[in-house]
């Protein structure tokens, strides 16, 4: 049984190669030449110890750091124009640099395209591998690669919000984000409710805790609460509250991201889940935390109610 949803890709090698840079107003990590040996050699003569080697590398970025922090300016890494100015004691000139820049190979070593909705999640895990974050490269965007993201921003002097926008981006892959920027629970390529179930795999084997509604522990609609809340929809609180939301869908037309109802013996709805697809479900239970479930199951088809669409 496979529950974790993930947009399908080609098979790629990663290879770096230069291309001149047009960027003009800035310097940034991963440009190479003189002009960044020339800042180099000016941050030594001021007190850094950083190889003067021409490459604008992690070195290089936080000597730049604190250079911008003991000097007023803001600490981002990066060589702008009051940095360069007050730096080198002269006006910012055009960027010439050189930069390596990512593009993926599929098995024929021909160029996969640019970057798009569909790999650019793939892309980010790549580059933070690179950059030594341990995340997997599945190109789902889930608490590992969020954290990590957010752990990089940290590390680089970035505002740590976990979006993944133009600066962030640069920062780690030396390109331009061609698209809107994303983070998690808001990943370029899922629909909502796929969204929704990439979120809930996360939580496969969280204990069942009554009243739960964090990742230390979950009740049913405690879980159900949390995911939906994570794409910023916000659920009430009980199954049956939950129940009453939403569109009535019919079991045929089911889809990724429902949430599904059940009466268990109680009066009333006494148990929540969410629809991954092939009829299988995901819930928080008390016999096995958070899990995933055969809808068709003898037990729980005798039990089901009905289900609702809110995204």
């Amino acid at each position: 049984m496979i529950f974790r949803l993930k947009k399908t890709s080609i098979a790629c090698m990663v290879f770096m190669m230069t291309l001149t840079s047009s960027v003009g107003a800035t310097f940034h990590p991963g440009d190479r030449g003189n002009q960044i040996l020339a800042i180099q050699q000016q941050l030594n003569s001021m007190g850094s110890t950083v190889d003067a080697d021409g490459d604008y590398g992690s070195q290089t970025t936080e000597a730049v750091r604190m250079f911008q922090a003991e000097h007023g300016l803001d600490a981002d890494g990066i060589v702008g124009s009051m940095t360069y100015q007050a730096l080198m004691g002269t006006d910012m000139p055009d960027n010439a640099c050189t930069h390596f820049v990512q593009k993926d190979m599929d098995s024929d070593n021909s160029a996969a395209g640019s970057i798009t909705a569909d790999n650019v999640v793939m892309i980010v895990q790549q580059a933070l591998v690179r950059n030594g974050y341990a995340v997997s490269v599945d190109g789902v965007l889930g608490t590992e690669t969020d954290a990590a993201i957010r752990q990089f921003q940290s590390d680089h002097g970035l505002e740590v919000d976990g979006i993944v926008g133009g600066q962030t981006f640069y920062a780690l892959t030396g390109q331009t984000l061609p698209i809107a920027p994303f983070s998690y629970g808001n990943t370029p390529g899922f629909s909502e409710g796929e969204s929704i179930v990439a979120a809930a795999d996360q939580y496969l084997g969280v204990p069942y805790v009554y009243g739960g509604n964090t990742p230390n522990g979950f009740d049913c609609s405690g879980f159900t609460k949390y995911i939906f809340s994570s794409i910023g929809i916000t659920l009430p609180r009980t199954a049956d509250e939950q129940y009453d939301i939403g569109t009535p869908v019919a079991y045929s037309n089911l889809r990724p991201g429902d949430l599904l109802f059940f009466n268990s013996g109680y009066s009333g709805i006494s148990h929540t889940g969410i629809y991954v697809g092939n009829h299988e479900f995901v819930s928080a239970t008390s016999s096995q935390g958070v899990a995933v479930a055969d809808l068709d199951n003898a037990y729980w088809s005798s039990c089901y109610v009905g289900a609702r669409r809110v995204v």
